[in-house]
């Protein structure tokens, strides 16, 4: 009697965690991206707070890569050029620049850039871990004379 009432109840939350499992995806030996899920087919790349969208595919190969994952995946990037081609000034905030730093066209990051009485302090964002620190640190410099110049 004890598991008869249970018994179902166990193996829906046992479906449901399965269906949303989230994996690890790992840029080259660059930077990893935590938390990405695969449902159904449908890609779904972590948010910060719930609604901000700090991880973007920009490649179709990528995504389609990423559609065949379930578990930890690595995607072979032998290199990792970056630019910013989209930054700007945050509304709420003058003090704080925006900037989405793509990584060989193929995935881009939203790293957030603020001005104080220091000079400036950049914040990488959380669902990305950087492997590479010295990939990190060119990524930091860049923001830093970005913001210098748009702040």
């Amino acid at each position: 009697m004890f598991w008869h009432w249970r018994a179902p109840v166990l193996g829906l939350a046992l479906l449901l965690c399965s269906a949303a499992h989230a994996f690890t995806f790992s840029y080259g030996s660059w930077f990893d991206v935590k938390d990405v899920k695969n449902e159904n087919g449908v890609l779904l790349m972590p948010l910060s707070g719930g609604k901000y969208k700090n991880v973007k595919v920009l490649d179709k190969d990528v995504y389609r890569f990423l559609q065949q994952c379930k578990k930890d995946c690595r995607y072979d990037a032998p290199q990792a050029q970056f630019a910013s081609v989209d930054y700007r000034t945050a509304l709420t905030n003058e003090h704080m620049l925006i900037a989405d730093v793509d990584f060989n066209g193929q995935v881009a990051l939203t790293f957030l850039v603020f001005k104080n009485k220091k000079g400036f302090w950049v914040k990488t964002p959380d669902e990305a871990v950087f492997k590479d620190r010295k990939l990190e640190e060119r990524v930091k410099a860049y923001l830093t004379r970005l913001a210098e110049k748009t702040l």
